[in-house]
């Protein structure tokens, strides 16, 4: 439709389907080339690229409902019938017919475009892997993801995925007793910062991330947020898939009044001596985190008084302290696990989150880093999944079912909570960045430790 190139269009019921990626984000001329068609008489109906790979049947279904509405047609009936021979079908197969155009359609467009975005390089690679036929992911202790990623990753390459439920340091326990009995059973990390820079990389583990990086879906800078890779490390052993916004402080909202608690000095308020649960600072990851980064903001006087004068519980079961603070045991938690404490909001607790007005918010980056092992026993099928991780399917299906935010911006996180997602322009403290990580966390820790005694 000059001048506009559409993806598809039916003539005869005047409509447009457009398939989207992620540079279609918040992209002004999307409206303009919608309004194109709209005033002259045809709907534009628009789909993210991962809903069709992710709900294609879904997808389908919406677009017969809309051709029924827009003509009042029966489709068990898709073209008028002749006069001198017709038969009219059952109800199941017009409509199955007409719907099977539509996945076909859908498909062909998904087709042409991973084709387009393919390489030589990546084919060989599809074809080592298959070969192999096997590979194995360490990665978190999340149910939902290993279900997610295991069926995945199967169904579209035809391989096996094994999947170790440990993460953080047991993995980092594991892994090593196995190297030295010479057993090298892993072939990706699917992990937090800590245990990649801290262990797995001293201790010669890993290769460099960034050759096994062929997939060109994935090696485009303009499909990652602020038009780079997020390399986890200068020597791009690693790469962060994730970036999201992370609450400090989460309070029940009976027994915290709105208002009454919205800085991070407000919790240094006698009335909340022993009413604190925090998250255990001695254990490295987000607790240690946020016990440094409160260190070089608010310095150790302050530490001292929240850690010390003010009593809190520490706890490092994650659940254990959202339950507390469901139940109201607690009013106020200190570093909440997101995933625990969202799902008893869910289930109608009384959970809300503070975002203190005296510091910018916290980007955490969860069990975002991909690391590619050495020595892996399916070193091929290994790169293919770790390509597959960081393309538009496999972050979609990593984050929804994580609930995490991915730093691709080429998928519809409508998954996530608002909050969870970093503004436009906002200043945030990364948290799992490498410079915080090594160069500001680690020395405040130290001092936190002799300042606390632990």
């Amino acid at each position: 439709m000059d001048p506009f190139i559409l993806d598809f269009s039916c003539l005869e019921y005047r409509l447009v389907i457009e398939a989207d990626g992620g540079q279609h984000a918040d992209n002004a001329q999307d409206a303009i080339r919608t309004a194109w068609p709209e005033k002259r008489g045809w709907r534009v109906m628009r789909f993210w690229n991962n809903e069709i790979l992710q709900n294609a049947d879904g997808i389908a279904d919406t677009i017969l409902g809309a051709l029924t509405n827009m003509r009042g047609r029966d489709l068990r009936y898709p073209h008028p019938p002749s006069a001198a021979r017709w038969v009219p079908p059952s109800p199941a197969s017009g409509r199955g017919v007409l719907r099977s155009v539509i996945l076909a359609a859908l498909s062909l467009l998904l087709t042409v475009s991973a084709s387009a975005a393919s390489s030589p390089e990546f084919d060989a690679l599809i074809k080592a892997a298959q070969q192999e036929g096997a590979v194995v992911l360490d990665g978190p202790p999340l149910d939902k993801v290993r279900e997610a990623l295991t069926a995945g990753f199967t169904k579209r390459y035809g391989i096996p995925l094994t999947y170790i439920a440990s993460g953080g340091p047991r993995s980092a326990a594991r892994v090593r007793a196995e190297r030295a009995a010479d057993k090298y059973l892993v072939d990706v990390f699917l992990s937090g910062p800590d245990t990649m820079l801290f262990t797995a990389m001293p201790s010669g583990w890993l290769d460099p991330i960034e050759p096994a990086l062929v997939d060109p879906e994935v090696t485009d800078p303009g499909k990652w947020k602020d038009n780079h890779l997020w390399y986890g490390d200068p020597k791009h052993m690693t790469l962060r898939v994730l970036g999201f916004i992370t609450p400090t402080i989460a309070i029940n909202t009976k027994l915290v009044k709105p208002g009454e608690l919205t800085s991070y000095q407000d919790l240094l308020d006698k009335k909340w001596q022993g009413k604190i649960i925090a998250k255990d600072p001695t254990v490295t990851g987000s607790g240690a985190s946020l016990i440094s980064y409160l260190y070089l903001k608010f310095g150790p006087d302050f530490v001292r008084k929240l850690y010390k004068d003010q009593k809190p519980f520490t706890s490092r079961d994650p659940r254990q302290a959202a339950q507390a603070l469901a139940q109201g045991n607690y009013p106020v938690a200190i570093g909440p696990d997101i995933h625990a404490t969202l799902s008893f909001k869910k289930l109608g607790y009384p959970i809300d989150y503070v975002f203190p007005k005296d510091s910018p918010r916290v980007l955490s980056g969860g069990f975002g880093f991909l690391s590619l092992v050495n020595k892996a026993p399916h070193p091929n099928a290994a790169k293919l999944l770790i390509n597959w991780l960081a393309s538009a399917e496999g972050e979609s299906l990593y984050a929804k079912a994580g609930e995490f935010v991915s730093l691709r911006t080429d998928i519809k996180q409508d998954w996530a909570e608002d909050f969870q997602i970093p503004q436009a322009g906002e200043t945030v403290i990364d948290t799992m960045s490498y410079e915080f990580i090594t160069e500001q966390r680690d020395s405040a820790f130290e001092k936190v430790r002799k300042l606390l005694d632990f």
